[in-house]
């Protein structure tokens, strides 16, 4: 888990889109966000994912939209 939140660090610090990620470390990263309410850090990591990937991943899709109702 610890590895898994070190790796979505590094999402957050990047900028521009992401081309090469592990969606498991993107939502341990979504979950620890979500339970810490850091709601804008769903909301940029998200921006910055492929529509594709989104849409087709529940989890993170459920994150994305309840965190920017709340951000």
């Amino acid at each position: 888990q610890r590895a898994l939140l070190r790796e979505f660090a590094r999402y957050v610090e990047g900028r521009g889109r992401l081309r090469q990620f592990r969606t498991e470390a993107v939502r341990a990263g979504f979950a620890d966000a979500w339970h810490r309410r850091d709601y804008a850090t769903i909301v940029n990591v998200a921006e910055r994912l492929q529509e594709r990937v989104l849409q087709e991943d529940p989890d993170l899709l459920m994150y994305y939209d309840n965190a920017t109702l709340r951000a």
